[in-house]
């Protein structure tokens, strides 16, 4: 019998193999980062029924798989859930259909259509602050009017649509599909379908809601004004599904991801007052004039400050390939058919290259520190041909949203508040209570 190369490859056994998978269940993140500073920066899981796949933390892994031989890594079968929600979108796709997309899509990103859009973040968070003003001195969690902006920000910046009535339905129904697949895809354990019934005919739910919502908008945009993605897509002569995979797909990636960086970054801030001090400092020369994506270049302190939020806190915080053909990582063999696993969360907090990991420390991204820092020690946007497509909006709406926040009120944490992130299909926070003053 021919050995598997996969058996040289360390990881957790026997009764550990249980702890592993009801740990993917209930703290993946935390799962990952356990194993990793036990095991190192290779690691093999087993499954129940046999199979097996690897975890990968090493930046020179994530860079072989992101990157130097890209080609020989498709998506997936751990995706497999997601594309159930998002069909055939840039986040699900492979090859072929995924360059088509991505071709259609990439005209709408140019720079030079950036100020538009950060024309559009200011006028969304303005909406938002100006409501902010009845809350000053009261306990909330500024987490669901985040998500709203973010949303908001995604359908008129990208797609030039308003919902209406039908925003905080259609909102809803994106939230509790994406939690229900990101459930499945971390359960690496058979489970009777009885039990999963109900929650399945809720996901349906979700998706059809999703599905009629996404044809009226579509329907009115074909003769009515347009945003530049929209109107990529409906010129593009992409099938209508296409059409529906990316706008869903768009929506949930600009939309949640951002909407938890903006949150992550505000706690931090709040209980950072040295940060908190040099940022403010920085766009003082502003006079309370919400800055444009010009003047972004010339705030590098809000800059480290956002870099280390992601570090810390990388709204995506991991993903999946599977090998096409053999590979080596990190010296290990890995066959053809495995699933490879890698994490932000993790790399990010790779002891050799983030010494005192845990420590919000917005200096680690000065020019300096950053000198001989691996390109994949710090990946919050993905690398290679499958970098981010909104790498460029997302940081321009993350900088605009803080810095007016920080412009127009002080930050405190309310008491007892515990922020705490859960690693669903993104880092989310489970809330972010704060108590506002005026700046």
């Amino acid at each position: 019998m021919t050995a598997n190369p996969l058996d040289a490859i360390p990881g957790p056994r026997g009764p550990a193999i249980w702890r592993v998978l009801l740990g993917l269940q209930r703290d993946p993140a935390g799962t990952y980062l356990r194993n990793h500073a036990k095991f190192g920066d290779v690691i093999r899981f087993r499954e129940l029924g046999g199979g097996s796949w690897i975890f990968v933390a090493h930046p020179d892994a994530v860079a072989q798989v992101h990157q130097a031989n890209h080609r020989n890594y498709g998506r997936g079968r751990l995706n497999v859930p997601f594309a159930r929600l998002l069909g055939d979108g840039l986040l699900t796709s492979e090859r072929e259909s995924w360059t088509v997309h991505r071709r259609t899509l990439a005209p709408a990103f140019r720079s030079e259509h950036q100020s538009e859009f950060g024309g559009t973040v200011q006028s969304v968070t303005e909406e938002m602050l100006t409501a902010w003003q009845a809350r000053l001195g009261q306990p909330f969690d500024v987490c669901h009017d985040l998500e709203r902006l973010t949303f908001r920000v995604v359908l008129r910046g990208m797609f030039d649509l308003n919902l209406g009535a039908e925003e905080e339905p259609v909102l809803r129904h994106l939230t509790e599909a994406l939690a229900y697949v990101s459930g499945q895809s971390f359960r690496m354990y058979p489970v009777p379908a009885w039990l999963l019934a109900r929650g399945q005919a809720r996901f349906e739910a979700h998706v059809a809601a999703l599905d009629r919502a996404v044809e009226r908008a579509t329907s009115t945009r074909r003769t009515a004004g347009r945003g530049r993605v929209m109107q990529a897509l409906l010129e593009s002569g992409l099938p209508a599904r296409a059409v529906r995979d990316e706008l869903l797909t768009m929506l949930h990636a600009g939309q949640h991801t951002v909407a938890s960086s903006i949150a992550f970054a505000l706690y931090l801030i709040a209980t950072h007052p040295e940060a908190d001090a040099r940022v403010r400092a920085e766009l003082a020369p502003l006079a309370g004039r919400p800055p444009t994506v010009d003047d972004l270049v010339s705030l590098p302190c809000l800059r480290n400050v956002l870099s280390e939020t992601m570090r810390l806190y990388p709204p995506a915080w991991g993903g999946v390939r599977e090998t096409l053909g053999p590979d080596t990582l990190c010296g290990y063999d890995v066959p053809a058919g495995t699933a490879v696993v890698f994490s932000q969360y993790v790399t990010h907090r790779h002891p050799e290259f983030w010494p005192d990991a845990e420590r919000f420390d917005p200096d680690r991204f000065t020019e300096a520190r950053s000198a001989g820092r691996p390109r994949y020690a710090y990946f919050p946007f993905g690398g290679g041909p499958h970098l981010c497509i909104g790498q460029d909006p997302a940081r321009i709406e993350l900088a605009i949203v803080v810095a007016m926040v920080l412009q127009r009120f002080r930050l405190r944490m309310a008491p007892g508040a515990k922020v705490v992130p859960r690693a669903l299909l993104d880092l989310v926070p489970n809330g972010v209570p704060m108590v506002l003053r005026k700046s």
